[in-house]
């Protein structure tokens, strides 16, 4: 009888190590250059970290790359992935995943052409009276119709917005500034014939699904617990 319990024991600890190392599926925006793929391999500031964080858990992950936020979103609620990386936390995602502890900080910042001397971001003239935008199913969009600015329809894409502010159908976009230099390095267009102003700066995350959540309740605590981890590591090296 001993000797059955302890192999039904054993059993169940078996597979429930078996589940927890059962790779998490992730999903990823193109959003250089903190997400996105060169020659089929996964790239970018938050990949990187990301990967690291997950090798001090010890678990396996895999990344499928999606074009955009309000894909990843969809395909979370809909309970086929795990989780999505890098992003901002809002209301409607909070509905279907839990935010981790920041990984990285981003900064959204206003671009326009330098040759419109009279925008000023800011101020009360360019809230009332400037057309923007910004990609289309992301916070940023969202952020700007709550903030009352006269927000145009923008781009899933988000290489077509440089489009837009180059061909003059907005007068500002609103964007990671990281990311919008890094889409002019791509395109070969020059920085010098833009204005950039930092908006605001917010914290860039896991998301993870509330159905894993549900399975493996303790995830989120080791999570923020490596995140902290990975945190101080490259505060020592940055201070060393």
């Amino acid at each position: 009888m001993f000797r059955l319990l302890l192999g039904v024991m054993l059993c169940c600890l078996f597979a429930e190590n078996a589940v927890a190392k059962e790779p998490l599926q992730f999903l990823m925006p193109d959003y250089p250059p903190y997400t996105y793929q060169e020659n089929g391999g996964n790239k970018g500031i938050g990949y990187e970290a990301v990967a690291s964080i997950m090798a001090d858990l010890q678990l396996p992950f895999s990344v499928q790359l999606v074009p955009h936020f309000g894909r990843a979103i969809a395909d979370l609620q809909q309970g086929s992935v795990d989780g999505f990386f890098l992003a901002t936390e809002s209301a409607e995602r909070n509905k279907s995943a839990e935010f981790s502890e920041p990984v990285l900080m981003i900064q959204w910042s206003w671009v326009w052409l330098k040759q419109r001397t009279d925008l000023q971001p800011g101020s009360n003239s360019f809230k009332q009276k400037a057309v923007v935008s910004a990609q289309t199913n992301s916070n940023i969009y969202q952020w700007l119709k709550e903030q009352n600015y006269k927000v145009t329809a923008g781009t899933t894409d988000i290489r077509g917005l440089l489009n837009l502010l180059q061909f003059k159908r907005v007068e500002a976009i609103l964007l990671p500034e990281l990311t919008v230099k890094t889409l002019m390095a791509e395109q070969e267009i020059d920085t010098a014939l833009f204005n950039f102003q930092q908006e605001v700066n917010l914290p860039f995350a896991i998301y993870i699904n509330k159905v894993y959540l549900q399975k493996h309740p303790e995830f989120m605590q080791q999570l923020n617990a490596a995140i902290r981890r990975y945190q101080e590591k490259i505060s020592n090296a940055t201070t060393n």
